[in-house]
């Protein structure tokens, strides 16, 4: 029996070692990758079940997945950086690509045609994803946006076809329809609120034909008749009581205002589809286009996936993002996540609200590439707090638009010298 036992336990081994040796030889060497990963949610999870079908197909790859908090991972990143041992695979935000962009390896050097695979993404996501050389260095996994989000009940209460107008209404037409909505909700106090960001504001600005800084990010560039054409605007708008003074010039969440249905529509971030989604019960809510200014624009954000200069296994971690990124598993991570695809050509059923994804997704499709290399720039970034303040300061009557945009470029070119 010791016999029979003893010759089973060979035929084992021998046929485990020609099966395994079968396996490299079709698959290539055996790798584990280290990826770096924060999470809003369970986007580590979710990441796995995306590329198990990648990783079960190419069996010698391993994961060694290292979950940091988001308030420490900027600063574990750096350090892996400047300690020669950078993660194979790392999630980076939009405000980490500014910090570690010069360290991160670009696609170009991996794939044989980098328009084509450019083409496949977000014209704002490319820019964001792009150096001061025009290299592609990560692959943008989600997007973000922020557009208007509008209590149906109310505009239906008034008699207002809301997706008819809001195909291409302007904001003067906005205006006037959103008067008649108040007006036929007795418990709405408001038109419009915004949050209370900079980022959210610049979205306005954008829409006006504002910009930040000068064409070849150089320098401030605040004061231009857009910029002034938003500040005055959205004083107008405060002045017409349409907009809570309480959020801008106090501490209101808009979010609660909106969610307590006490106006008729929020510019906040896409991830708020997902809060109304949950929250929202006393009235029917959805996404529309936002009216029209000069442009049609939103601010885009987002994440990537990239690797970098001196990880010890590219060419494994680059097929890895490269599957990652496609058509298919950007629809599956999308949708998983809940979040907006970085595709141009990705269509995603939600488990709902598919229609409010959209509305942003197509927000993003027509706002200029300009505005993500605007806020990428880390100078930019530096001055955004007083840039908010100044804005306080004209709603509060204490000065005009034309000396707020004066006092920020005046401060801002301190920062780029």
């Amino acid at each position: 029996m010791k016999k029979i036992l003893g010759i089973l336990l060979i035929l084992v081994l021998v046929s485990t070692t020609v099966f395994a040796a079968g396996t490299k030889e079709e698959t290539g060497k055996d790798v584990t990758l280290s990826v770096l990963w924060f999470n809003d949610a369970n986007e580590d999870e979710i990441f796995l079940n995306t590329i198990d079908d990648y990783l079960q197909a190419n069996p010698h790859v391993k994961l060694d997945m290292q979950i940091v908090a988001y308030s420490e991972y900027d600063q574990k990143l750096k350090l892996m950086i400047s300690g020669g041992n950078p993660p194979d695979v790392a999630r980076i935000t939009t405000n980490t690509l500014s910090v570690v962009v010069d360290s991160l390896e670009p696609i170009d050097n991996h794939v044989a045609d980098i328009e084509a695979v450019k083409a496949q993404f977000l014209p704002s996501m490319v820019a964001f994803a792009s150096n001061t050389k025009g290299e592609f260095v990560a692959y943008p996994t989600e997007a973000t946006a922020n557009g208007m989000l509008i209590n149906k009940s109310a505009f239906d209460k008034a008699g207002i076809n809301v997706d008819e107008v809001s195909k291409d209404w302007t904001w003067s037409e906005w205006e006037s329809i959103v008067k008649q909505v108040v007006a036929a909700n007795p418990e709405m106090k408001y038109g419009l609120t915004v949050d209370f960001t900079p980022h959210r504001f610049s979205t306005l600005m954008y829409q006006f034909g504002g910009h930040f800084l000068n064409k070849d990010q150089s320098n401030m560039e605040f004061n231009n008749p857009g910029t002034i054409a938003a500040i005055k605007w959205f004083k107008h708008v405060h002045d017409a009581g349409l907009v809570p003074k309480s959020v801008w010039l106090g501490s209101e969440n808009p979010a609660e205002l909106f969610q307590a249905g006490l106006v008729a529509g929020h510019i906040g971030g896409s991830w708020n589809i997902n809060t109304y989604n949950k929250n929202v019960t006393d009235f029917e809510w959805k996404a529309v286009r936002m009216p029209k200014a000069e442009i049609n624009s939103s601010v885009p954000g987002g994440k990537f996936i990239a690797s970098f200069k001196g990880s010890k296994n590219q060419e494994e971690a680059f097929k890895l993002m490269e599957a990652f990124a496609d058509k298919a598993h950007n629809e599956m991570y999308s949708r998983d996540t809940f979040n907006i695809p970085s595709r141009v050509d990705a269509q995603v059923t939600y488990p709902s609200n598919s229609d409010d994804f959209e509305v942003f997704l197509e927000e993003l499709k027509v706002t200029p590439a300009f505005t993500a290399n605007e806020w990428k720039n880390t100078n930019l970034s530096k001055v955004t707090t007083y840039i908010r303040e100044q804005i306080v300061e004209v709603l509060l009557g204490n000065i005009s638009a034309e000396e707020a945009v004066a006092n920020v470029d005046k401060k801002g070119a301190t920062y780029f010298k």
